[in-house]
């Protein structure tokens, strides 16, 4: 069994096990350094930590300058969502309901790696897995994945722009409605942070673990991304994914 394939084992038992006690949606999220912390953007940005407005005055801004490229119906949520996909530092912590996504954002740094690359251990790539359900249930006392729009009595602009009122937890797991196509074709959930200098991964241990990608597997992860057709122009479907896609292909 070759590094790949006993990574792959190790990821399918866990998904199996999971799926035993009720959980069949899965969250999945990649990351290129193993030693990054499960924080939010908020959270690892230290220009929000020391400016208490800097949230506020990115979503007016955003909300006021990018006003001709979003829908007309667009709900606070929809525009936090819109943040957050487009680099913006926000509340929300990107997973996906897919294990190839996940996958390709832990490994976009090596996508022309050839050979074993060199990589210190505890800089290692890794794929993260969160069980959402277990999550809801011990934050919200609710086993289920919330839609924002309509299963939080509570919206964004009112606890955190307009600040008139307060969210009733640290963390919860949304499953919003795919709004976009990123969301869509990345098959995007979410964790929204209420108390963003918290890692999950300290608080709610029991509840995510982490799967080391060992630099021996990672030619054969890459060659499964391309047998799954996983690219920058298919989780990015516009003009800028695919000229991306191209430079990473063919320069």
């Amino acid at each position: 069994m070759t590094k790949w394939q006993k990574f792959l084992f190790d990821v399918q038992n866990h998904i199996k096990a999971l799926d035993l006690i009720g959980c069949d949606i899965p969250f999945f999220r990649g990351h290129s350094n193993g030693s990054w912390e499960l924080l939010c953007g908020l959270g690892r940005s230290s220009k929000a930590k020391k400016y208490r407005y800097i949230e506020s005055t990115l979503y007016h801004d955003f909300l006021a300058l990018a006003g001709p490229l979003l829908d007309d119906a667009n709900s606070p949520w929809d525009t936090l969502f819109a943040m957050q996909h487009h680099g913006l530092p926000t509340r929300l912590l990107d997973w996906s309901h897919t294990f190839s996504v996940a996958l390709y954002f832990a490994l976009k740094p090596y996508l022309n790696v050839k050979s074993r690359p060199s990589i210190p251990t505890a800089e290692l790539p890794c794929i993260w897995m969160l069980n959402p359900f277990a999550l809801n249930k011990a934050s919200m006392n609710d086993d289920s994945i919330f839609n924002p729009h309509t299963d939080l009595e509570v919206n964004y602009w009112d606890v955190y722009i307009n600040e008139k009122k307060k969210f009733p937890t640290d963390v919860v797991a949304l499953n919003p409605t795919q709004t976009s196509r990123r969301l869509a074709v990345q098959r995007s959930g979410f964790t929204f942070h209420n108390e963003i200098d918290a890692p999950l991964e300290q608080k709610y241990s029991d509840l995510v673990r982490k799967f080391v990608i060992p630099a021996a597997a990672i030619p054969e992860a890459l060659s499964f991304l391309t047998l799954a057709g996983v690219n920058e122009y298919s989780l990015y479907p516009d003009l800028d994914g695919l000229a991306r896609y191209l430079m990473i292909r063919h320069m």
